[in-house]
């Protein structure tokens, strides 16, 4: 093969890429709500549990990037404290609890085949800020409205599947 026709399919094969990449970062540009989490079971003997109706839980997508809000389980009302400023143990862990189930993050995210990779800039979990690595999901789109976002290979099993379903 000559050389003009090896750079022909090299830029050709560069482009395609590029934008196959593009256009799968505009499809999931949006705001995406919670619509389904299935959990994998602890064991293989384990089945995996759906959670249908689960805690809300939104994540919005622009051009570059991304902000996930998501609470895991129902979380308890707590009584005001009694002295605002000097909380007493029991009024501390009430607050812990209240908040534990809650997770924040946001940052940059790019897409690569059919992977997000995300780049945290600020989250609740200060680990997951500092650590500098990014974090990777599958992503698969069901028509424009239907997102899944799976574990990827080598993720630990434990690791949920997420359904979403486009709001905006």
């Amino acid at each position: 093969m000559s050389r003009k026709k090896k750079f022909f399919f090299t830029t050709v094969s560069v482009f395609l890429l590029l934008t196959h990449a593009a256009l799968s970062q505009a499809k999931i540009e949006g705001v995406w709500k919670y619509a389904e989490v299935v959990v994998p079971g602890k064991n293989s003997a384990e089945k995996d549990t759906t959670i249908t109706n689960p805690q809300p839980g939104l994540i919005i997508f622009t051009k570059s990037y991304y902000c996930t809000v998501a609470v895991y389980e129902p979380r308890a009302a707590v009584a005001p404290a009694k002295d605002p400023k000097n909380l007493t143990d029991a009024e501390k862990i009430a607050r812990y609890e209240q908040w534990r189930p809650f997770a924040a993050n946001a940052g940059t995210y790019e897409i690569q085949g059919s992977t997000i990779v995300r780049h945290p800039i600020v989250t609740k979990n200060v680990g997951n800020m500092t650590r500098g690595t990014p974090s990777f999901q599958e992503f698969k789109l069901e028509g424009p409205n239907t997102l899944w976002l799976l574990p990827t290979a080598g993720t630990p099993a434990t690791e949920p599947r997420v359904k979403l379903t486009r709001l905006e």
